[in-house]
C-alpha cells in the first residue's frame, strides 16, 4: 500500500477520499422518464431526448432530432446538474449530463435521471467517472445478471463513486473538460472542413475549373470539353472473392483482404480487421495499388476506398482498375460524388445489390487528363486537412482517457489552492 493511499471496494484511493453510493450524492430518487411517442421536432418546443440521441462519450447527438406531443412534460423536463442513464438493451451504461447550451430536453422512458446534490458532487466529475473503464466494468458485470440487458433505478442507486473533496472534484473536472473543449472544437474543424469539401466537389465535378462554356448529357450539365464514360471504359471491374474459411492456411498477416467493414473512414485503406497467408491470397483475384474498391452488396452498399497496396477483396466489392489515362484519385471523387446518382439501379431485394454488369455501366464525367489531375489535388488537399484533424482528435481522445485512469481513481493528484 503506497503512503497516503487506503484499499476499499474501488481498488486503492487516497486517504482524503471516499467512496459512497450514487444514492448518496444526489437529491431524491431516480426517476423513470415519460413514456411517449417521438414526432417531429417544432422550433421553439422541447426536443425529445432518447437514447439513440446520446453518443458513445455522453454527447447529446445532433441528427434525427425529434419532439413530443405529450402536454404534461414538464416534470421531465432536465435541469441542471441532472444526469440521465440508458436502462435496456445494448445501451445500457451509457449516460448524458444535462447542460443548459442543449436547450429544453424532456428526457423518454428508457432513461433514469438522478439529481446530483451541487453541495458534496460536481455533477462533471460524475459524468467522467462515468465514461472511465472502471464504470463500464461495473455496467458489464450489473447488466448481464438477468438475459436481458438492464440496469433498473434500484441498481444504479447502488453505484460506488470515488469522492474527492469537493474543491479536487472541481479542479479535476475543469482539466477533463479542457481536453472535451479542444475535442469539440476539433470536430467542428473536421465538419466545417467536411462541409468546404462538400461544395467544392460539387462545383468542380459538375462546373470544372475555368470553364464558360457547358453541354446538356445523360448525367446532366457539364462543360462541353469534358465527356461521359462507363466505368468499363475507363478501367477492368474486378468482383472479389473469399478464400475457405475452413482452410486456416488461408488466413495469416502477409496481404490485406476487404471487407466492407473495413472502408468508409479513410480514403485509402492500409488496414484490414482479416488478413490472408500467401496461400490464400494466391486464391483471390488480385487489386493492384490505387484500384478503387466500392461495396455494392448489403446495408452498407456505396462505402469506397483506394487500395494502398495490391490486395483482394470478399465477393461484396467490385474495384475497378484504372486505366493509365485517368487519374484514379479523380475517379474516386467522380464517383464518390455522383453514387446518390446510381441508387435507383440497386436491385430490390431483401439483400441490396449491384452487380458486376450493372455497376460496369455506371457513368461519370470525364474532364481532359491535366483538369483530372488538378481536381483529384485540389480534395486531395482536403481530404488531408480532414485527416489530419481526426488524428488530433484521436491523440485528444487518448489523451482524456489516460487522465480520466489517473485523476479519477487518484493515481495522479491534482494542486487545489
Amino acid at each position: 500500500m503506497r503512503e497516503g493511499y487506503k484499499k476499499t471496494e474501488l481498488g486503492e484511493i487516497p486517504v482524503e477520499w471516499e467512496v459512497k453510493k450514487l444514492k448518496d450524492i444526489v437529491i431524491g430518487k431516480g426517476e423513470y422518464g415519460i413514456g411517449a411517442s417521438a414526432t417531429e421536432y417544432v422550433e421553439g418546443k422541447p426536443r425529445y431526448l432518447r437514447i439513440s440521441d446520446i453518443g458513445d462519450n455522453g454527447e447529446l447527438l445532433k441528427e434525427d432530432i425529434k419532439g413530443l406531443e405529450e402536454d404534461n412534460y414538464f416534470k421531465y423536463l432536465l435541469e441542471e446538474n441532472d444526469i440521465v442513464f440508458a436502462r435496456t438493451g445494448n445501451t445500457t451504461g451509457k449516460s448524458y449530463l444535462y447542460h443548459k447550451k442543449d436547450g429544453e430536453l424532456v428526457y423518454a422512458g428508457f432513461l433514469i435521471r438522478f439529481k446530483i446534490n451541487s453541495s458534496i458532487m460536481d455533477s462533471r466529475f460524475v459524468k467522467y467517472y462515468t465514461q472511465c473503464k472502471k464504470y463500464w466494468d461495473w455496467v458489464k458485470t450489473v447488466s448481464t445478471r438477468s438475459g436481458q440487458p438492464g440496469i433498473n433505478s434500484k441498481q444504479y442507486s447502488e453505484l460506488n463513486i470515488p469522492i474527492p473533496p469537493l474543491k479536487e472534484q472541481q479542479k479535476i473536472a475543469d482539466i477533463l473538460s479542457t481536453v472535451d473543449r479542444l475535442i469539440e472544437q476539433t470536430d467542428a474543424l473536421i465538419e466545417k472542413t467536411k462541409e468546404l469539401k462538400k461544395g467544392l466537389m460539387q462545383r468542380l465535378l459538375t462546373k470544372g475549373i475555368g470553364h464558360t462554356e457547358f453541354k446538356k448529357t445523360e448525367i446532366g450539365e457539364i462543360p462541353v470539353e469534358w465527356e461521359v464514360k462507363k466505368l468499363k471504359e475507363i478501367g477492368e471491374i474486378v468482383t472479389g472473392n473469399t478464400p475457405k474459411t475452413s482452410e486456416p492456411e488461408n488466413y495469416g498477416n502477409e496481404y490485406l483482404w476487404v471487407s466492407p467493414a473495413d472502408m468508409g473512414e479513410h480514403k485509402y485503406i492500409y488496414k484490414t480487421n482479416k488478413m490472408l497467408s500467401f496461400i490464400g491470397f494466391n486464391k483471390t483475384r488480385k487489386i493492384p495499388k490505387g484500384s478503387i474498391l466500392v461495396t455494392c452488396i448489403g446495408s452498407t452498399i456505396g462505402k469506397i476506398g483506394i487500395a494502398s497496396e495490391e490486395l483482394s477483396t470478399n465477393q461484396q466489392i467490385n474495384s475497378l482498375i484504372c486505366n493509365v489515362k485517368y487519374n484514379n484519385e479523380y475517379v474516386y471523387y467522380a464517383i464518390s460524388y455522383n453514387f446518390k446518382k446510381y441508387i435507383s439501379f440497386i436491385s430490390i431485394q431483401a439483400v441490396p445489390i449491384i452487380n458486376k454488369t450493372v455497376y460496369s455501366e455506371f457513368m461519370i464525367p470525364i474532364p481532359p487528363k491535366e483538369e483530372q489531375d488538378r481536381i483529384a489535388n485540389i480534395l486531395s488537399e482536403i481530404d488531408i486537412k480532414i485527416e489530419n484533424y481526426n488524428v488530433k482528435k484521436q491523440k485528444l481522445q487518448t489523451l482524456k482517457q489516460g487522465l480520466m485512469q489517473k485523476l479519477l481513481t487518484g493515481k495522479i493528484r491534482v494542486k487545489v489552492s
